[in-house]
């Protein structure tokens, strides 16, 4: 798939431009954009997780916390998923303040509230399932996601600049039969960063994590460039 646009510069007599162009007398400049990309199946998902709780200290809340974190921990583990795919990303306690009548924070402390949160890379999206299962009975409080994405995703933005160069020599071929010339070479080419497309997110909490149903479909990546062509007379 591909999205193509270009904007013709005709060569003027200004030394500067000619040279910045680096053309020659009986050149014409043609910018072209294009954008290439490709679709395939994800192989891996990433979810975020964790475990809240509260207690009347900070540090009975943290205590609290670090069962239930390690309980998590413990069950993942278990469900196949490696300790390297498993990392803290967000560890906090907070106060926690009485509300007055119109539902707003008092400076009266009535207790504490510990997070523990876990990014997990599930390296095989057939056991999200089994590992989402294994969060529900471990009491995760959330768990956000999925992100899909691609163990090696070098070789589709390979395929996707050679669509996006297919794309813009089709473009500039376009153009200069249009204006009675063909194109001659290329004299500069960029590149906007590769990106993905078409990712997904659920947000579940409690019981309903259990035997929630992981789909990973398609997922595209996609690349931008700007190729500059010379258009000369056809011989």
């Amino acid at each position: 798939m591909f999205i193509a646009g270009a904007l013709l510069a005709l060569l003027l007599s200004s030394p500067v431009g000619a040279q910045e162009a680096r053309l020659m007398p009986n050149e014409t400049l043609l910018e072209v954009e294009a954008y290439g990309q490709v679709k395939a199946v994800p192989d891996q998902a990433e979810f975020s997780t964790g475990v809240t709780t509260d207690g009347r200290t900070a540090r009975a809340a943290m205590e609290t916390n670090a069962v239930a974190a390690h309980r998590l921990i413990e069950a993942v583990t278990s469900a196949g998923l490696p300790p390297i795919d498993q990392r803290t990303s967000n560890l906090s306690v907070r106060a926690q303040y009485r509300k007055d009548a119109d539902g707003d924070d008092t400076s009266e402390i009535i207790g504490y509230r510990a997070t523990n949160r876990l990014t997990l890379t599930i390296r095989n999206i057939q056991k999200a399932t089994s590992i989402l299962d294994a969060l529900a009975k471990a009491s995760a409080t959330e768990v956000d996601g999925p992100n899909f994405s691609f163990r090696d995703d070098e070789p589709l933005k390979t395929r996707a600049r050679q669509n996006a160069i297919a794309a813009a020599s089709r473009e500039a071929d376009d153009y200069a039969g249009a204006l009675g010339l063909r194109r001659s070479r290329v004299i500069r080419v960029s590149e906007r960063a590769a990106r993905s497309v078409e990712s997904s997110d659920i947000v579940v909490t409690g019981s309903r994590v259990a035997g929630a149903p992981i789909s990973p479909g398609q997922q595209a990546i996609g690349v931008t460039v700007w190729v500059d062509y010379t258009l000369v007379p056809k011989e």
